[in-house]
């Protein structure tokens, strides 16, 4: 019998790369994005994260297999809002439609960029769960910046909201609604691969060359989208019936150079 999964993020990149390389070995594939999807959503909304959750319910007869929770990115103003609230709220609104599948899945895209030093007001914030402080913080930090459009400011908010998705998913996949219902979460931190969101570094031949060097591993800058697809892939198969609550760094050596030998 096919598998049902429900990829957010599809219209473009890593998401779209996902969706075909799930459909061309049989899958059955629910898509949710702005655009070009069978599930228009803006999961950085309440009204989106329902949206998501009444779409997926009506296109998969109340029944899925796995979620790739792929959705990200997107600009400063609602950064803690999609890639932390809205990663959160897919995986607890869709979770529930999983428990008829007899191999559940789930499976999260971070970033690379979740190991600079996080902002611990906003960590805070969203371990908490509580968005309006965590976006009143956000806004604070980025209006007291010297520059108003500092993109070390716009990546330190991305940073920090992937850091707490890590966070909540380890902290919850070992918990009954989770492992104990047999579903394993894990998260995906990727590096930098040849997708739309990265052409503002891979179209600049200074910023590409710089990020070239900071990837160890010969040939791996910049991935293809569907390597990382492979990898998202394997984490919602049946076959991984053992692994949770991990953080899979697939970024060529840049996790592992940064923190070296000696850590855990």
């Amino acid at each position: 019998m096919n598998r049902t999964y429900v990829v957010t993020g599809a219209a473009s990149g890593i998401g779209a790369a996902t969706t075909r390389y799930l459909r061309e070995r049989g899958a059955r594939v629910v898509t949710s994005d702005l655009r070009d999807a069978d599930v228009l959503a803006d999961l950085a909304t309440a009204q989106g994260r329902a949206a998501l959750v009444e779409g997926v319910m009506s296109h998969s007869e109340g029944r899925i297999d796995a979620i790739v929770a792929n959705a990200g990115g997107g600009p400063p103003e609602t950064s803690l809002s999609l890639n932390f609230f809205g990663a959160v709220a897919t995986l607890d609104g869709l979770r529930p439609l999983l428990e008829r599948s007899p191999a559940p899945r789930a499976v999260v895209v971070s970033s690379v960029a979740s190991l600079r030093p996080a902002r611990a007001a906003l960590i805070d914030a969203c371990s908490s769960m509580d968005e309006a402080v965590a976006i009143a913080t956000a806004r604070a930090i980025f209006e007291s910046s010297e520059r108003h459009d500092d993109v070390q400011v716009a990546l330190d908010l991305y940073a920090s909201a992937k850091q707490a998705l890590e966070r909540w998913c380890r902290k919850v996949a070992t918990e009954p609604r989770w492992a104990g219902a047999g579903i394993p979460l894990n998260v995906v931190a990727l590096g930098f691969f040849d997708t739309p969101a990265a052409a503002y570094v891979l179209s600049n031949p200074e910023s590409r060359a710089a990020m070239a060097r900071l990837a160890p591993l010969s040939g791996a800058f910049p991935g293809r989208a569907d390597e990382a697809a492979a990898v998202l892939a394997w984490c919602i198969s049946p076959e991984n019936s053992q692994m949770t609550g991990q953080i899979l760094f697939v970024d060529g050596g840049i996790e592992c150079q940064a923190r070296g030998a000696g850590s855990p």
